[in-house]
């Protein structure tokens, strides 16, 4: 493995009042402009190619990342956000049972998939990611949850709430590829600053 991931997470959607499942949920226009702005200050390399979740949301952020440095872009649906429950529960019940998930990493909810074994697969799938791109750099459009868990893991640190509620929309981390991922920056920014060439 050698190269460099940037993991994004979406732009802002239009979140639905009524529902907890969001996998139709489009990106607002202020989401759009966020991803925008990410690609104007894109903190690397200009992306060889853009990976993405398979959910709305992350495929259209995708997409302009993709449409702003003219390279092509490729679901993947190992990059799906993790999710408690898809059947459209409402927001409290949802709201229970990803409390009950962070509280025990193990717990397997509604949906089938613990955050232990969530992270297990976002580790996997960066990695099958990061075999096939050649020294290159790329962008990965993902989700909140979803990155926290390998990223939190990547930091030697046990995935927390609090941290996933940390990713802002359109943030971005850096990971390099060698002989294993390693987190060079943070979305909150922390670690070295990687300069563009």
């Amino acid at each position: 493995m050698s190269g460099t991931l940037v993991l994004v997470r979406h732009g802002e959607i239009v979140r639905p009042a009524h529902t907890s499942n969001f996998d139709r949920a489009p990106l607002s226009e202020r989401g759009e402009s966020q991803i925008r702005a990410l690609a104007g200050r894109w903190p690397l390399d200009d992306p060889a190619k853009v990976f993405a979740s398979p959910l709305r949301r992350s495929v259209e952020s995708a997409i302009l990342l993709a449409d702003a440095f003219g390279v092509p872009m490729a679901k993947r649906p190992c990059l799906k956000e993790w999710s408690a429950d898809e059947s459209g529960i409402p927001q409290a019940e949802y709201a229970a049972l990803e409390k009950r998930a962070w509280a025990d990493l193990e717990f397997v909810p509604p949906s089938k998939e613990s955050i232990a074994r969530a992270a297990v697969r976002g580790k996997r799938c960066l990695e099958e990611i990061a075999m096939e791109i050649e020294g290159k750099t790329v962008a990965v459009v993902g989700h909140g949850t979803l990155f926290s868990l390998v990223t939190a893991e990547l930091k030697g640190e046990r995935p927390t709430e609090a941290y996933k509620n940390s990713i802002g929309f359109a943030s971005a981390a850096v990971v390099s590829t060698g002989s294993e991922l390693q987190l060079v920056r943070d979305f909150n920014g922390n670690g070295a600053i990687v300069q563009k060439h």
